[in-house]
């Protein structure tokens, strides 16, 4: 009698400990989605609806006003556009020298390397906010400001995804390295052929954490842009001012700057954990 009282009252309390944990997931899911539910069906609603309170989920009737106005009345499609090339093109120049810097410094053997090294990882402590400067009067004695090239450049590289990819080098057995040899396969090809493949996770999530961070930002693309057809999408939906009159339209601009990054992180989010994780496996 007394192991059955045990065990029932110990189903029990695993029973409530686990609703428990339902509930406040649930809670936190509910607020967490919410913001971006009441987002889309604002911009699905006519303008004067979206800001009555309560507000509606279901927009009645739905309507792809606020969209059509977007695009008609400012330069979105050409931020979006901006957005898409300056995302796009230093993701993957950002790939690309990440992966040949970490695998020089994760196999090479040069005079210096773990100096250099070290000397990579002590900039990162440095704040980005401190860097904006020097690199905006570079840009301005070199005349590229308002130039794609000054939007991308300094994304170009990244000391993050080089220490990354550096320590996903280091996971991987030399003895591929030794084989590679032996069949007479030389640097690049080692690099190119055997390890990169290898690599595909932890180049999913640099890609996904580049492509998010360089759509995302704000501060740089501002200070480097001065005209309204070389920004950004997040910084020219800045200038898009209804002072509140429509509602509709700046959650319709801000559906437009959600989307791309959304996508982005559900196409790639299985290799995010792996890839994270994997990260500090040697060093």
């Amino acid at each position: 009698m007394a192991t059955r009282r045990t065990s029932g009252a110990i189903s029990i309390g695993a029973i409530l400990g686990r609703t428990v944990v339902y509930v406040v997931m649930a809670a936190i899911a509910v607020t967490t989605i919410g913001p971006f539910v009441i987002m889309l069906s604002a911009s699905l609603t006519k303008s004067l609806l979206a800001v009555t309170f309560p507000f509606p989920l279901i927009p009645h009737p739905i309507t792809l006003d606020n969209f059509a106005l977007l695009f008609r009345s400012t330069m979105a499609l050409r931020w979006l556009l901006n957005s898409f090339i300056v995302s796009g093109v230093s993701t993957l120049g950002c790939l690309f020298t990440s992966s040949m810097a970490g695998y020089a410094f994760a196999r090479g053997k040069f005079r210096g390397r773990d100096l250099i090294f070290t000397l990579f990882l002590a900039i990162l402590m440095m704040p980005t906010t401190a860097q904006i400067v020097p690199e905006f009067i570079v840009l301005s004695k070199l005349h590229l400001i308002n130039t794609y090239t000054a939007l991308i450049a300094p994304w170009f590289a990244s000391i993050f995804g080089t220490f990354m990819l550096r320590q996903h080098y280091l996971s991987i057995p030399r003895d591929y390295d030794d084989a590679a040899i032996i069949d007479g396969a030389s640097r690049f090809q080692i690099y190119y052929r055997v390890l990169l493949p290898q690599l595909r996770p932890a180049l999913a999530t640099l890609a996904v954490l580049r492509f998010m961070g360089n759509w995302n930002d704000f501060l740089y693309p501002l200070i480097v842009t001065t005209r309204q057809e070389m920004r950004t999408l997040t910084v020219g939906l800045t200038t898009v001012n209804t002072g509140g009159a429509n509602a509709g339209l700046d959650m319709a601009g801000a559906v437009i700057g959600f989307l791309p990054t959304f996508i982005i992180f559900m196409i790639g989010q299985r290799y995010l954990v792996e890839g994270v994780t994997l990260t500090g496996i040697k060093g």
